[in-house]
């Protein structure tokens, strides 16, 4: 399949706190982005990648790009959401289908890559995901409210796939309606779009937090050591 790799880099990452945004974060010689270029770069043959960012940090991004050895690329400005940074980036897109991957999961392997892209296949729209393994609970504020089954839910991670031109309807129709989606197979799921899932892997970790760092190093050792 022809498939574009979107990835909203525009993000300010205010919970992750410091000088640095956290996709620029170095980890030993590169940075988190560096390392999910890389990742998604040999995950998959990608007709092209598009990232949205602030055109401020346009020109270190293409150094970010050459050392991925990624050649066939777009620069889009990015939006004050996610939502609209993922829209920008759509409306450059050629290809039918499109990946979103978050800039700030460097960890993705190629099977994870593959098994979403062969998901989406079938509705149009896939993702990956991790099934709860604590048992959960409902809170109301400080009070548990009761135990919930574990079996219905999954944690949401990236890459999701969709069909390109389904995606973009169902974004502005999350616009259309004020609801602030956050991750684009909720803006599928308010479209009326099945979306179907597949599993992740734990060390598929979103990098929130400075603290996170502390846990990256060894798995930049495991996916990115010589």
């Amino acid at each position: 399949m022809n498939i574009t790799a979107v990835i909203p880099a525009a993000g300010m990452g205010k919970r992750f706190g410091g000088d640095v945004k956290k996709q620029f974060f170095e980890i030993f010689d590169h940075t988190v982005m560096y390392y999910t270029l890389k990742a998604l770069n040999r995950a998959y043959p990608f007709k092209e990648f598009i990232l949205g960012a602030n055109p401020d940090d346009f020109y270190y991004l293409y150094s970010q790009l050459a050392q991925a050895d990624i050649k066939s690329y777009q620069l889009v400005q990015g939006g004050g959401e996610r939502y609209e940074t993922v829209y920008n980036c759509l409306k450059a897109v050629t290809t039918e289908y499109v990946l979103i991957h978050d800039a700030v999961r460097p960890f993705i392997t190629p099977d994870v890559v593959r098994s979403v892209v062969e998901a989406a296949k079938d509705t149009g729209a896939a993702i990956c995901g991790l099934q709860v393994r604590d048992t959960l609970k409902k809170i109301a504020k400080d009070t548990v409210e009761k135990t919930v089954s574990r079996d219905e839910y999954i944690l949401s991670h990236t890459p999701q796939v969709f069909r390109t031109a389904l995606l973009k309807k169902a974004v502005e129709n999350a616009d259309e309606r004020g609801i602030l989606i956050t991750d684009e197979a909720q803006a599928m799921e308010l479209y009326g779009v099945d979306v179907r899932w597949t599993p992740s892997l734990p060390d598929n970790i979103k990098i929130t937090y400075l603290n996170d760092i502390n846990m990256t190093e060894g798995l930049v050792n495991k996916y990115f050591g010589e």
